[in-house]
């Protein structure tokens, strides 16, 4: 009980941090606030506290927001709204590098919280 109470804190605290404006300048661009729910049922894999293979709910999120993020400056403004929740969430940077793997994304980097969201 106190384990699912504290993801739901911190599920609610993500939410609130991703729901600020992004730069992003298309009309169809993901805005930070828009990623956040669809990114929420990667958490527990992200942190390193659930199974070791992410949700297919978890993938299908991930999947929506890559399709959705088509402007060079939107995803530099995700990456930096990810960045600053990747802290708050305990992210683990091992599972992060994994994910776009995991489910079958095909990204040019690597998902680390350290990354330069201007390359």
């Amino acid at each position: 009980m106190e384990k699912t109470l504290a993801t739901f804190l911190l599920s609610v605290m993500i939410l609130g941090l991703l729901d600020v404006p992004s730069n992003a300048s298309q009309i169809n661009d993901i805005t930070c606030g828009e990623a956040g729910p669809l990114i929420l049922p990667c958490v527990q894999f992200l942190q390193g506290s659930g199974p070791g293979q992410p949700s297919a709910f978890c993938c299908s999120g991930a999947k929506s927001i890559f399709v959705a993020a088509t402007s060079t400056q939107n995803r530099r403004a995700l990456c930096e709204c990810f960045k600053q929740a990747a802290p708050l969430i305990g992210l683990n940077p091992n599972r992060s590098k994994q994910l776009p793997k995991l489910c079958n994304i095909n990204l040019p980097f690597d998902l680390d919280s350290k990354i330069d969201c201007n390359s």
